[in-house]
């Protein structure tokens, strides 16, 4: 999951692919759709982007391990749960929250689906990562191809554990937790805090 290159090694299947198209279209002198190719060749450059990113280390909190706006918070069952929706314009490294160990309490492979639906929930590709002071459910969007995670088992704070193109990202907290974020805050992967520890 480390790399230090623009552009996430993940992405450049699709990026190769597209561009191959691309030229083959312009070639066959089919101008509008090689223009279209193009023009999604750029944008999924744009998509699967590295930026450099520095990394708030704090020990006393937990960060967020998403880019996404929060969408809801609601609670249940005794956890406060943080939807946080997470589009194709977002920077699309899962990131640690704190220095932990992950196990990853399931993994299944699904469908694309709206990811705001009730259907999208049990039917679309997802991870679950337990993490130290929180549980991290990722359910694929329309856009997201497979979620590819990490098989490390110790992370420090803001390492790379997943890379998650659209969807939803679910947290779980304890109810006692007093959270540093509200609904409709824009959180940043390794920057935003979720809540002291």
């Amino acid at each position: 999951m480390k790399s230090s290159s623009l552009i996430l090694t993940q992405g450049y299947k699709y990026i190769i692919a597209i561009f191959i198209i691309a030229i083959i279209t312009s070639l066959l002198d089919f101008d509008v759709v090689s223009a279209i190719l193009y023009l999604l060749t750029f944008f999924t450059l744009f998509i699967y982007r590295n930026p450099n990113r520095v990394i708030f280390k704090n020990e006393n909190a937990i960060l967020s391990p998403v880019d996404g706006k929060v969408s809801a918070i609601d609670i249940e069952d005794g956890k406060k749960i943080i939807y946080c929706k997470v589009t194709p314009c977002d920077t699309h490294i899962v990131r640690s929250p704190s220095d932990t160990t992950i196990e990853i309490k399931s993994y299944k492979n699904g469908l694309n689906l709206n990811p705001n639906s009730y259907k999208a929930s049990l039917l679309n590709d997802q991870i679950v990562f337990k993490l130290s002071n929180l549980e991290l459910k990722l359910i694929s969007g329309i856009c997201n191809p497979k979620i590819d995670y990490t098989e490390d088992k110790n992370v420090l704070q803001g390492e790379p554990i997943a890379v998650f193109i659209d969807g939803l990202a679910v947290i779980t907290v304890e109810n006692s937790i007093q959270l540093d974020v509200s609904i409709g805050d824009k959180l940043t992967a390794g920057q935003s805090v979720l809540f002291s520890k």
